[in-house]
C-alpha cells in the first residue's frame, strides 16, 4: 500500500440510514469504504426530498454519491437473512429508525452485535434511544430549533431562523462519522466491534459554538442570559459596499491601524482612543457608516481583495453562482463535474477534506434503486473474524499522544475530541504569541478555551528559539497526532510543518485545517471561520424572504464542524497507519465545511442558475413549516408538515377547526398556495400558547414539531439532563464552578469521556520535558531561565 491509498479502503459498510443520517455513510464512502446502500423495493424515502432537477432528488443524489445500491425488504424473512448474511462480512452497519424501529422487524441491535461481535453497528437518531424527547418526530427545522442553531440567527425584530439545506442534520452526521470511525479504529486493538447510540439533536447543540457552557457560567455566577437575536453582531459584522456586502473582522490594534490608513487617515479617528476593540464595539453607530461610505465605490471582491492585502480580515458575501464561478474555489478543485443520472451532470462539492494531497470525495454517482443487487448478491463478502472475546469498554482514543497547536476554534477542537476519548493531548503554546481564545477575556483561561481544551495538558515553548524547537521536534518523535489551523505556511516557516515532523517520525498522522485551504490562488488570505460563511453562499441564503441585506447569525459556524472533519481525517489516517504503518497529512478547509454542508442548494444552482435564494423558515419540503411566536418573551416554536399525514394530524391536535377543513390544504400544492393564511391562523394558536406545551400537543398526534431552546433552555431541559449532557468542571481561573457540552453518543464498547479543568499556560512543561523528553532538573531550569521552555504563571 501506498502513502496515498485512501484511509479507509478495503472497509465495508451496510448502509440503512434513510431521511436523516445519509451523509455518514457518504463520508465513509469519500473515505474509500466500500458503501451499500439498502433500500426498500419503492425506493428510499429521501428519493422524495427537495430540491429536483429534471425529476430527481439532488438531496439523495448528493448524500450517496458513491455508493452502491441494494434492495431488500426487510419484511421479509428470506431479504432479512441476506441482510444477515452480509453483515457478516461487514465492518459497519448505519440505520436511522426510530428507536425500536429494527426491533420490530426482528433486527434488534442488541442481537445484531451478538451474532456479530465484529461488527460496529451506528444507530442514528433524532434524540437517541432514550429521554424524554426519545419517540418525538423531528425534520432538520426542529433540531436546528432545539440544538441552538435557530436562536443565534435573525434580528430582533423578526423571527429567528433555521438554516438553509439540511444544515443540522449533516452536521450531526459527521460526528457520528467521527464515532464510527473511533469504533473501527479501537477494534483494530480488539478485534470487537460494538453499538452506537448516536443523538442528532446533541450532535448540533455540541458544535453550536461556546453558548452552553457560557450560559452555565454566566448563571452558576448569579448573571442574567442575554440570549437575544443581533444579526451578524459586533464582531463578524456584515456592511454594504457597492452593489453588494462584506463581512469585515477588525479586532486587533494592527488591523484597526491598517484600516484607518486605508481610509485615508481621517482625523476624527486618529486617537489611540479606537485602537482598543472594546471602544470601537461601543461606537459602532458611528463607525457603520464610515466604513461604508468608504467601501460605496468598491464591489464587495474589490473590498475584500484590498482589506487582505492589508492584513485585514474582509470576505465577499457570495450568492450561490458566485460561490461556483469563484476563482479560488476552481482552482483547488472544491466542485468536480458529477453525474445526477446518467448523461446529465453538472459541478458538485467534492468532499470535506485531501489526504496527502489527494481530494477525498465520491467516484461515482448515487445508485439507482437495487442497481447493483444482482452483483452484492451474488459476489457476497468474506466473513470477519470474531474476535475472541469481548473486552470491557475503554477509552478508543487511549494510548495515543497528540500535539495542538490548534488557535482559536478549528484545532483545539478537533483536539478535544481526542482529549475526551482518552488521548493524551499537550497543548504547544508560548506566552509571546498565546491562542487569542485563551486571552480573549483579559486573563490567561477564558470560558471558551476551558471548554475546547478541557482535559489536555500544556507545553510551553518558544518555538522560535532552536532550542525549543528541536525539543518541539522530540516530542513530534514520541507522538501520534498532530493538529495545526495556522495561516497557510506558518508552521513550515517555524520549522515544524507537515514535512519537518515527518522526517523525525514518518508515522505521524498531521492534520491542518486553513480558512481556504494551504493551497489555491487565495490560500493566503486569513480570517476566523465565520469569514467562511459569506464566502461559501452561506451568509446569503440564511436569510428571510423579504429582505437583501443579510439577517445573519452570532454563531461561529463552521470551526466546531471543521474541528470535527479535522477529527475525522485523523482517526481514519490512524486507521490506515494502524493497517500498513504509514503516517499521512490531512487537510480540510474551512471554507469546504460550508459549501459542503450547502452542497444540494449549490448543486441546484449549477443546473439552474437563479433558482436557489433565501427561504426564510419556509421549505419546498412541505408546508406549513415555519417558525411561529409563542407565549412569553421570544419564546418560539418550530412546526413542520411534511406530508398529507402530518397535515391530517396537525388537524387532529388542533381540534379540527374551520379553517383547516380547506379542501383545497389537502393537498400539499393547497397548503403551499395558502401559506401565509394557514401561518396566521397557527400564530393565533401558538401565541397564547407556552412553547413546550405545542410541541407536546403536536408531538403526541404525531406532527414534527419543538420548542427554540437557547443554551439557557439546554441547561434546564430534561432531555439533555437525561443524556447527563453538562460535565461540571472546576476552573479555579474562572472562579465558579460550570457545565461544558458533554458527548453526543454512547458506545456499549467505550468508558464514558474523560472531562477534567483546562491547563495553564506551562503548567505541565516541567513535567513533560523530565518524563517524554528525559531532561534533567538542571537542564529544565536552564532552558526555562534562557526562554526556550515556559512554565505556568507565577502564583
Amino acid at each position: 500500500m501506498s502513502v496515498t491509498e485512501q484511509p479507509l479502503a478495503g472497509t465495508r459498510v451496510i448502509d440503512l440510514a434513510d431521511s436523516q443520517g445519509e451523509l455518514v455513510g457518504r463520508l465513509l464512502a469519500d473515505l474509500g469504504a466500500e458503501v451499500i446502500r439498502v433500500e426498500p423495493p419503492e425506493g428510499a424515502k429521501s428519493r422524495h426530498y427537495t430540491p429536483f432537477h429534471d425529476g430527481e432528488s439532488l438531496a439523495f443524489a448528493y448524500r450517496n454519491a458513491g455508493k452502491r445500491g441494494l434492495v431488500l425488504d426487510l419484511a421479509q424473512g428470506s431479504d432479512r437473512e441476506a441482510l444477515d448474511a452480509l453483515l457478516g462480512g461487514a465492518d459497519v452497519m448505519i440505520e436511522s429508525g426510530a428507536p425500536g424501529e429494527l426491533t420490530a422487524l426482528g433486527l434488534d441491535p442488541a442481537d445484531l452485535c451478538a451474532r456479530h461481535p465484529h461488527l460496529v453497528l451506528l444507530s442514528f437518531s433524532s434524540f437517541g434511544s432514550f429521554g424524554p424527547y426519545r419517540d418525538w418526530i423531528a425534520t432538520d427545522a426542529v433540531l436546528s430549533a432545539m440544538g441552538g442553531v435557530m436562536a443565534k440567527a435573525g434580528i430582533a425584530e423578526k423571527a429567528p431562523l433555521v438554516p438553509p439545506a439540511s444544515l443540522a442534520g449533516d452536521i450531526a452526521s459527521v460526528s457520528a462519522a467521527f464515532a464510527t470511525a473511533s469504533a473501527l479504529l479501537q477494534r483494530e486493538a480488539t478485534g470487537a466491534g460494538q453499538h452506537i447510540d448516536f443523538s442528532a439533536l446533541l450532535g448540533v447543540a455540541q458544535t453550536t459554538d461556546w453558548a452552553y457552557a457560557n450560559a452555565s457560567i454566566t448563571l452558576a455566577a448569579g448573571g442574567d442570559l442575554a440570549e437575544k437575536r443581533s444579526g451578524s453582531g459586533p464582531v463578524y459584522t456584515i456592511y454594504r459596499c457597492k452593489g453588494g456586502y462584506v463581512r469585515l473582522v477588525v479586532l486587533s490594534a494592527r488591523q484597526w491601524r491598517a484600516l484607518w490608513e486605508w481610509m485615508g487617515e481621517p482625523e476624527e479617528f486618529a486617537d489611540p482612543h479606537w485602537e482598543q476593540f472594546i471602544n470601537r464595539l461601543m461606537a459602532a453607530d458611528v463607525l457603520t457608516p464610515a466604513y461604508e461610505a468608504h467601501f460605496a465605490r468598491m464591489t464587495m471582491e474589490e473590498v475584500s481583495a484590498e482589506a487582505q492585502r492589508r492584513g485585514i480580515v474582509c470576505t465577499p458575501v457570495l450568492r450561490p453562482e458566485e460561490v461556483l464561478a469563484n476563482e479560488h474555489l476552481n482552482s483547488r478543485g472544491t466542485f468536480v463535474e458529477a453525474e445526477l443520472v446518467e448523461g446529465i451532470s453538472a459541478p458538485m462539492a467534492s468532499g470535506f477534506l485531501e489526504m496527502d494531497g489527494v481530494r477525498q470525495g465520491p467516484t461515482r454517482r448515487a445508485p439507482r434503486i437495487g442497481e447493483h443487487s444482482a452483483e452484492v448478491r451474488q459476489a457476497g463478502w468474506e466473513a470477519r473474524p470474531a474476535p475472541d472475546k469481548i473486552p470491557a469498554p475503554s477509552a478508543p482514543l487511549g494510548g495515543l499522544r497528540v500535539l495542538d497547536f490548534g488557535i482559536g476554534g478549528v484545532g483545539v477542537e478537533c483536539a478535544r475530541l481526542f482529549a475526551d476519548y482518552g488521548a493524551d493531548v499537550i497543548r504547544v503554546e508560548s506566552r509571546t504569541y498565546p491562542d487569542f481564545i485563551r486571552t480573549i477575556t483579559g486573563g490567561e483561561v477564558s470560558t471558551s478555551f476551558a471548554s475546547s481544551s478541557r482535559s489536555k495538558r500544556s507545553f510551553g515553548v518558544n518555538l522560535k528559539d532552536p532550542e525549543g524547537r528541536a525539543l518541539v521536534h522530540e516530542l513530534a518523535k514520541r507522538a501520534d497526532v498532530v493538529i495545526e489551523n495556522s495561516s497557510t505556511g506558518t508552521m513550515e516557516a517555524m520549522g515544524v510543518g507537515y514535512e519537518a515532523l515527518r522526517a523525525v517520525n514518518p508515522g505521524i498522522v498531521f492534520i491542518s485545517s486553513q480558512l481556504l485551504g494551504s493551497h489555491g490562488v487565495w490560500s493566503d488570505w486569513i480570517g476566523y471561520g465565520p469569514s467562511t460563511q459569506p464566502f461559501g453562499g452561506l451568509v446569503h441564503l440564511w436569510n428571510y424572504e423579504d429582505q437583501d441585506f443579510p439577517a445573519g447569525s452570532t454563531s461561529i459556524f463552521p470551526d466546531h464542524l471543521a474541528g470535527r472533519v479535522s477529527a475525522l481525517a485523523a482517526v481514519v489516517g490512524l486507521i490506515r497507519r494502524a493497517r500498513t504503518g504509514e503516517g499521512g497529512h490531512g487537510e480540510v478547509a474551512q471554507i469546504e465545511s460550508v459549501t459542503g454542508m450547502l452542497g444540494e442548494l449549490l448543486w441546484k444552482a449549477a443546473f439552474e442558475p437563479g433558482s436557489v435564494g433565501p427561504r426564510g423558515n419556509r421549505s419546498d419540503r412541505g408546508a406549513p413549516w415555519n417558525a411561529y411566536a409563542c407565549a412569553g418573551d421570544d419564546q418560539w416554536c418550530v412546526i413542520t408538515v411534511r406530508d398529507d399525514a402530518d397535515w391530517a394530524a396537525l388537524k387532529t391536535a388542533l381540534g379540527d377547526p374551520d379553517w383547516a377543513r380547506n379542501p383545497a390544504y389537502d393537498t400539499a400544492e393547497g397548503r403551499h398556495a395558502g401559506h401565509d393564511a394557514i401561518d396566521k391562523e397557527l400564530g393565533a394558536f401558538t401565541q397564547s400558547r407556552e412553547k413546550f406545551a405545542v410541541a407536546e400537543a403536536l408531538q403526541a398526534a404525531g406532527v414534527p414539531c419543538g420548542p427554540m431552546l437557547t443554551a439557557g433552555d439546554q441547561i434546564k431541559d430534561p432531555h439533555f439532563q437525561a443524556w447527563e449532557y453538562g460535565h461540571t468542571i472546576s476552573q479555579p481561573e474562572l472562579l465558579v464552578d460550570f457545565d461544558l457540552e458533554g458527548p453526543c453518543f454512547r458506545a456499549s464498547g467505550m468508558t464514558e469521556v474523560v472531562t477534567t479543568r483546562a491547563p495553564k499556560l506551562g503548567e505541565h512543561t516541567e513535567t513533560i520535558a523530565a518524563e517524554l523528553l528525559g531532561l534533567s532538573p538542571a537542564e529544565i531550569a536552564r532552558l526555562l531561565e534562557s526562554g526556550a521552555l515556559e512554565g505556568p504563571p507565577a502564583e
